[in-house]
């Protein structure tokens, strides 16, 4: 097998390009899809928070069809890993637009693993089924942002929503 140069790549298409693209997060994430939550006390609570916000934000997405979207995947395999984050995620034809709401919680959630710890940071995308390589794309761009403990620590130690989107946004420049 031949490795090619990216000049000998399908540039025109997407399926031949996405990887090759940088990748950053400010245009998926927005302040007001972060927070901070001292009191949320269950997994399917925190999906209802992201709904209503993304709902806040298109109100043409119904906030249940989300919820359900996020639960049904859910149902297939926990998104949460040994770390104590979770990356719940759908994808829908009925959206035009990804969305990545994050959300820190003191003190964790379950997300249905016996074997991984309650999970204190929350990743949650939406994307669109007619773009399943960007969906692909920024779940492993999530990953590598949190993949040493030093990144976890400082998101981790954010004191709220506002600081908590700023340390996102420095994760990921610091990543580029």
């Amino acid at each position: 097998m031949r490795i090619g140069s990216a000049a000998s790549l399908d540039l025109g298409s997407a399926a031949g390009s996405w990887y090759l693209l940088a990748m950053a997060l400010q245009e998926y994430i927005r302040p007001e899809l972060t927070f901070v939550l001292e009191d949320t006390q269950s997994r399917d609570e925190l999906f209802g928070v992201f709904c209503r916000a993304i709902g806040e934000l298109r109100p043409e997405l119904e906030q249940q069809d989300l919820a359900k979207s996020l639960l049904e995947r859910e149902a297939q395999s926990a998104t949460s890993t040994p770390e104590g984050i979770a990356f719940p995620h759908a994808l829908a034809q009925s959206i035009d637009e990804t969305f990545v709401a994050l959300a820190k919680i003191p003190g964790g959630l379950d997300f249905g693993r016996s074997d991984h710890p309650r999970s204190d940071l929350v990743f949650c995308m939406f994307g669109s089924s007619d773009r399943p390589w960007e969906h692909v794309r920024l779940l492993a761009r999530l990953a590598r942002l949190v993949h040493t403990a030093e990144s976890r620590d400082r998101l981790r130690a954010a004191k709220d929503a506002a600081d908590l989107y700023s340390r996102m946004i420095k994760e990921d420049q610091s990543h580029e």
